[in-house]
């Protein structure tokens, strides 16, 4: 599965994790799933599971060392074991989404007035996302049911496998991809269009690379990095910002929860810094808020943490 549990250096440089498994594995397990249907391709999960469990050593540990923070003991091998199959189950109902078969599932969506008026207010806003939960049925629900224009930012180059499989399954979806390797005013020039058309722009937030500019905040005990480029983003264009979840809860059923972090970022530049760490702890509370609720829904398998490495 594209964005598997796979071996990766230390130090979190989750960008020079490889993708493990191939376009023509996917696409097969969404031809079956479209055919079969969800039930008998879940069944399938359970050796692809096990595979990965046992040749993702560094996804092993990641996961470990991630579950004993957030139950506060270390982990069980069946916990560690339903870590993985969530993601498993989550990524299935992902490639059903974009197969055009997210109609099966339960979503139960708590979405505030203030956040309704955001997102349909014609302005447009910063959706901060992440690799909590699956937030490709964000998306899908808010096509479907809620009618919020969204489009997505994501760097083509990472995961190409994944990119060639989204545009077989959903050209329409791919086609608007805001491309995160663009850099500096082109970028800023991208996501401005797209706010002024209408349209929030999903960021994922809680992964950073070893380039970019990153902010130090605390979660689950420790100390993680978080790009500061959605916010720096969201300073330069004044636009609100709003953190996004959908969290599996079994079965078919899914929970969104949105929370406004802020109305708009306006401030001298020389208090820029100290107002956006700010509001990057919230959102890091935010999703420390979540994983207390459901800790299997956190799929980032590499060493995250600032004192974690790959070899431990």
């Amino acid at each position: 599965m594209s964005g598997a549990p796979g071996d990766a250096p230390a130090g979190g440089a989750w960008k020079a994790q490889a993708e493990r498994g191939s376009a023509f594995w996917l696409g097969l397990l969404a031809w079956i799933a479209t055919r079969l249907g969800r039930g008998f391709t879940r069944a399938l999960l359970w050796p692809i599971v096990l595979f990965f469990l046992l040749t993702g050593g560094t996804a092993r540990r990641a996961s470990r060392h991630y579950l004993q923070r957030v139950l506060g003991r270390p982990p069980r091998p069946r916990e560690v074991l339903r870590h993985f199959h969530q993601f498993a189950a989550c990524s299935l109902d992902r490639l059903l989404i974009l197969c055009g078969r997210g109609q099966h599932l339960n979503v139960r969506v708590d979405l505030s007035d203030e956040v309704k008026q955001l997102v349909h207010g014609g302005k447009g806003c910063v959706v901060l996302v992440s690799h909590l939960g699956n937030f490709e049925v964000l998306r899908c629900l808010g096509e479907t049911s809620h009618d919020i224009r969204l489009r997505v930012v994501l760097d083509r180059s990472q995961g190409p496998m994944f990119i060639r499989l989204l545009e077989r399954l959903s050209p329409q979806f791919a086609a608007s991809i805001i491309d995160a390797g663009r850099r500096g005013p082109e970028m800023v020039l991208a996501v401005s269009e797209a706010l002024s058309q209408g349209y929030s722009v999903g960021i994922m937030a809680d992964r950073v690379d070893g380039k970019e500019a990153a902010l130090d905040v605390r979660l689950l005990g420790g100390t993680v990095r978080l790009p500061s480029a959605p916010w720096l983003l969201a300073s330069v264009l004044h636009v609100p910002v709003v953190a996004a979840f959908c969290l599996y809860r079994g079965g078919r059923d899914y929970e969104t929860h949105f929370e406004l972090l802020t109305p708009g970022i306006k401030a001298a530049r020389s208090e820029r810094h100290a107002i956006v760490q700010t509001l990057a702890q919230r959102y890091a509370e935010s999703v420390e808020r979540l994983l207390r609720t459901a800790p299997y829904n956190w799929f980032n398998f590499y060493p995250y943490w600032n004192d974690e490495s790959a070899g431990r």
